[in-house]
């Protein structure tokens, strides 16, 4: 992200606390893949996998979205309890990970069902497992949506980026 998508970021995160935050760059994301062209896109708002998207050709994604201000997050149970509910469906588990420092850009990590465990899980790991074509192309359009929708989450929060969600087609479940 550049360093305005930082500054923005950062705004958001002390204006909602860390929860609110990670549900805040769950939809920007979910709109990011939007941006670049992914369609029937699903985001929850609920426990389970946070986002669905049906890939390329015969891909289809389950999304686990997790953000952090150091170099690890936690990986729940139920986080891989509900990856691998999804892959019964014929998704593939894909950890999506922030890190909220200059710089930093979503690293998507197409991890291997049977080396899903939960714990601690280092930021840098995840690179053995990227895809960094994809990365390359969402890291503008993640820094676009974050410009574009600011002002009304800043204001709205949760509620202004479901509408947004809704309104460019992405399914919203929130139940």
């Amino acid at each position: 992200m550049n360093m305005q998508t930082h500054r923005l970021l950062e705004q958001l995160r002390d204006k909602y606390g860390p929860g609110g935050f990670g549900k805040i760059a769950q939809k920007l994301l979910a709109l990011s893949f939007g941006e670049i062209g992914f369609t029937h896109i699903v985001e929850r708002g609920v426990e389970g996998v946070d986002i669905d998207i049906p890939g390329r050709g015969d891909d289809k994604f389950a999304v686990e979205v997790k953000t952090t201000d150091t170099t690890s997050f936690a990986l729940r149970v139920s986080n891989v309890q509900a990856l691998r509910m999804r892959a019964h469906d014929g998704y593939k588990p894909l950890i999506a990970a922030l890190r909220l420092a200059p710089l930093e850009k979503w690293i998507l990590a197409r991890i291997p069902l049977s080396e899903l465990s939960p714990g601690v899980v280092q930021v840098y790991r995840l690179r053995a497992y990227r895809m960094a074509g994809t990365e390359r192309v969402l890291a503008p359009a993640f820094d676009r949506i974050v410009a574009e929708h600011f002002r009304g989450t800043l204001i709205s929060g949760q509620q202004y980026l479901s509408e947004q969600l809704e309104q460019t087609g992405i399914e919203v479940r929130s139940f």
